[in-house]
């Protein structure tokens, strides 16, 4: 009967830890890099280029407008 006896347990140190959760992480960034080179590998260099300037341009307009809120 153990009443005051702790139980013995196997300590997983935090390295261990750290280490599986950065192997899902990156098993996870791989695959969608994997899925997104597949989906963009019929649009050519200028199709790509668009997409990145248009991206640029409404974010740039969005960060505008906060500013210009942010001041009245």
């Amino acid at each position: 009967m153990r009443l005051f006896k702790k139980e013995r347990r196997a300590i997983v140190s935090n390295d261990a830890i750290a280490e599986k959760i950065a192997k899902k992480i990156i098993d996870r960034q791989s695959h969608l890099a994997d899925y997104l080179n597949v989906k963009t590998s019929r649009l050519s260099r200028l199709t790509i280029s668009y997409i990145l300037f248009g991206f640029c341009i409404a974010f740039a307009c969005y960060c505008t407008m906060l500013l210009f809120n942010s001041i009245n």
